[in-house]
């Protein structure tokens, strides 16, 4: 067998500027707005009326993602070349032009047409989205705004919601190291978005689909953000090791754990997504796995390199700082390495009573798309 050493490739510098507003902050009438903005930065700048083709010689796209919470740009580049493409993005971001004939043309071609309709959603998907609005107390079909609401929303709306959230007590960037911060003006501000919620009154829905199968999400509230929530997801999850797929995997054709956090809220989902209608019989079991939940010290220590291997694979690619962020969205860590090393001081006892605290049946919300 011949074998040969190589040499790992050249890094690449990842940035993410993320603006702390997204569209659970959108009040009625106003929906969708912020996936519009997103948009519309990307039209121009007074320094560059023509982006794609000033990016386009670095060799990069610029990116840009809405979420619930935050509104995301990003990029990867080469070392030598991010400051350039940095400059850029952050002239787009700050001070956008709005040529009127482009703002409307991409909300004719792109924002409209990606308005969402719960009919857009594979059933799992649905089960998680309506988990997701029971937890965080939104609701997901407005997420891309509506045909009607965006008929109002025009370039002065478009500059009111930019004056008011894209400023420096709003944002967040995160760089590689090495990467200097270019000399741009960044509006200065201080006021955060507030939250428009929803109250449901029920803790379960069952959404009927006629359907051969059940995908089911039970979901945990989570008051107080705690790295323990990864190690708790990978020991519960579809790995060979985790007690979902150990339980669950001749009865379902996928099993899942994930955590998420958003407006400093957290929610710990459970997917089962099962080979039959019996839902009823698949809650119960998982009832009863939860009720009597202890792990080993052979499981943690299994979940802490599945952990690392994962967190690791994200660090190499173009969601590095996204991966971080998700993962860390206090920055209480700031670093690969720092997430890395909290999650090996992690013991047995620690793991254990977290579930305990977290896990709690009373506090669960299900959902049901069978």
């Amino acid at each position: 067998m011949k074998v040969k050493s190589v040499n790992g490739p050249k890094k690449l510098a990842n940035v993410l500027l993320s603006v702390n507003v997204g569209w659970s902050h959108e009040p009625v009438g106003m929906r969708g707005i912020s996936h519009f903005l997103e948009h519309s930065v990307f039209l121009g700048s007074g320094e560059h009326p023509e982006p794609d083709m000033d990016v386009g010689k670095y060799g990069v796209m610029l990116n840009g993602e809405t979420q619930a919470d935050r509104t995301n740009f990003f990029f990867s580049s080469l070392p030598e070349d991010a400051e350039d493409v940095l400059e850029i993005l952050l002239s787009l971001v700050y001070h956008p032009s709005f040529p009127p004939e482009k703002v409307e043309e991409e909300k004719e071609s792109k924002i409209i047409p990606a308005v969402v309709k719960e009919s857009d959603f594979y059933p799992w998907e649905l089960a998680y989205e309506w988990a997701r609005n029971l937890i965080f107390e939104w609701d997901f079909r407005y997420s891309m705004g509506t045909e009607d609401e965006f008929r109002s929303i025009g370039i002065e709306e478009l500059r009111e919601w930019h004056r008011k959230h894209y400023h420096s007590g709003n944002s967040l960037l995160l760089a590689s190291e090495g990467i200097d911060i270019p000399n741009i003006t960044i509006p200065e501000g201080h006021s955060r978005p507030e939250v428009q919620r929803i109250v449901y009154g029920e803790r379960e829905k069952i959404i009927e689909k006629d359907m051969k199968n059940a995908e089911i999400v039970c979901a945990f509230p989570l008051d107080k953000y705690d790295i323990r929530t990864y190690l708790l997801s990978i020991l519960l999850g579809n790995y060979a090791t985790s007690r979902l797929w150990r339980e669950f995997h001749r009865d379902a054709y996928m099993v899942e754990s994930k955590v998420e956090w958003h407006n400093g809220k957290g929610g710990f989902f459970l997917y089962v997504g099962a080979n039959s209608r019996d839902f009823k019989s698949i809650c119960e079991r998982m009832e009863n796995l939860l009720e009597g939940l202890h792990f080993t010290g052979e499981e943690v220590e299994i979940a802490k390199k599945i952990f690392a291997i994962e967190i690791l694979e994200r660090d190499n690619s173009v969601y590095r700082m996204e991966s971080i962020l998700n993962i860390d969205p206090e920055l209480r860590f700031g670093s690969v390495e720092k997430i890395l090393g909290a999650i090996g001081e992690l013991e047995l006892h620690d793991v254990d009573e977290y579930a305990y605290q977290v896990l709690n049946l009373e506090e669960m919300r299900r959902v049901v798309v069978k």
